[in-house]
Formats: C-alpha cells, structure tokens, sequence
C-alpha cells in the first residue's frame, strides 16, 4: 500500500483530501504545518507528499526546497486555491513534480497523484541512461508560428515532432503514429481542443495531453483537466518551465 503525506493547514481540506485518498486504497498521514511535516518525513517513509503551497508563515515553495535537499527522489506534488503563473514555474524549478490548482476537484488530484505514484522510477531516472525509448510529442495548434516555434525547440532536446493544425488533423495523427505527449492548444477552428481531448484519450487512454493557454483562469482549463487532461502551460511560453513540464508528463505517461 503506497503511503502519502498531506501536508494543509486547512482541517477541512485535509480530511476531504485524506478520506478520498484512502478510498483509493492509499495510507493517509495528515499534518498541518511546515515543522511537522519535516520532522515526519524523516521518520517514516513515504511514497509522495501532497504540499498546500501556502502554510501560515512559511511557503510550501520554502519547504518544498527543504525536503529536496534531502529527498531527492520522493514525488511531492504542489497544489493550491491561489495559483499564479509564475508560482507554478516557481514551484517547479525547486523540485515539484507536479502542480495542481485546487479548483480542478479533489478526483482530479487524486488521479494524478495515482499516475504519479505508478510512475515514480520513471520520473527520477536519468534520461541519458535511458536511450532505449524515443521521445516524441505531438504539436496541435493553429498558427504556424507557434508550432515551428515549439517544434524548433523540441528537435534540439532530440524529440520526434508530430504537427497538426486543429482538432481533426491532431486526430489522424493520432490514429497513425505513437507518440506519449500532446501540447494541446484550447482555442482552435475547426475542432478545439476541449472536443479534441477526449477523442484523443478514446484512440489511447495513456496519452499525457497538456493543455495550451493564453488565460490561467479559463474556464476551459478546469473542463479539460476534468476530462482528462494532465496539466497545462500558458502563452507566451517560459521554455525552461514548458521543458520541465512535458519531461513530467512524458515520463508519467510512458509508466502508465
């Protein structure tokens, strides 16, 4: 049985999170602050921590950076009520796996977390050493620019780039090729990309699709991750945030 910590400050929260975690068949520890939460995580071991990234007078961000010093390889997931864009690469670059907006449901938390735990040896292995599989990615956006833009900067990481225009193309694609990772942009002619992801995750369930924006509080993102989708970035693009991001969720996906 894998083990989760919880670390909130809000007691309602923290049960809500703890009892549906545990209907999932996970072991639960709950606490409500910073201190405790770093002195339990050297007392028991778990299989990933869910991080309330505002805690009283100490940031999550703050303690997420403390834990990594010493726990390299433990998955911590960041969530929040209160997310902005740049919290998010924040919270990245210090080390989380994984950054939930609160509002997306307490189902869609736990499932990720659920992908997460399954992928655990993944996400931490070093790609260098693991040649063996091809990285690939499928680009659907209408506008040329921004597809050769990211399709330029994902060639130099050595990935294989599928492209398409809109909803339907991005479904041929699908149909035709392997690929673990869709960057999916919502707002398309044609087919958007809230009509597009479920009929990508009917051809392959395991696809890890994230979502592309230009609004963090579109209404649209709360629906895709609801429906399915496994994160989403925002335009314009912070390439070392969006690199981060698509290596979590190609390394998820691959596992699942």
């Amino acid at each position: 049985m894998s083990k989760i910590l919880v670390v909130d400050d809000e007691m309602s929260m923290r049960e809500l999170v703890r009892t549906t975690l545990s209907m999932k068949g996970y072991e639960v520890t709950t606490v409500p602050s910073a201190s405790q939460a770093l002195t339990i995580i050297f007392q028991e071991v778990f299989d990933l921590i869910l991080l309330d990234i505002n805690l009283g007078n100490e940031s999550g961000i703050s303690i997420l950076k403390k834990i990594r010093e010493t726990q390299k390889n433990l998955p911590i997931v960041i969530y929040s009520g209160t997310l902005t864009a740049e919290l998010e690469k924040e919270a990245m670059a210090a080390g989380a796996n994984e950054v939930l907006r609160k509002d997306i449901g307490i189902p869609q938390i736990a499932e990720q977390i659920g992908k997460i735990i399954k992928a655990k040896d993944s996400i931490f292995k070093d790609p260098s050493a693991s040649g063996k599989q091809e990285k690939s990615i499928l680009i659907v956006d209408d506008e040329s620019s921004i597809r050769r833009v990211l399709s330029e900067f994902f060639k130099t990481k050595d990935y294989k780039i599928f492209e398409a225009e809109n909803g339907e193309k991005a479904l041929e694609v699908a149909r035709s090729e392997k690929f673990p990772v869709v960057l999916l942009d919502i707002d398309m002619p044609v087919m958007n990309g809230i009509a597009t992801l479920p009929k990508l995750l009917e051809i392959n369930p395991k696809l890890g699709v994230v979502m592309v924006t230009g609004n963090q509080e579109d209404e649209n993102v709360k629906k895709a991750m609801e429906l399915g989708a496994c994160g989403y970035i925002l335009k314009p693009f912070d390439f070392l945030y969006l690199e981060l991001v698509v290596m979590s969720k190609l390394a998820i996906a691959e596992a699942s």
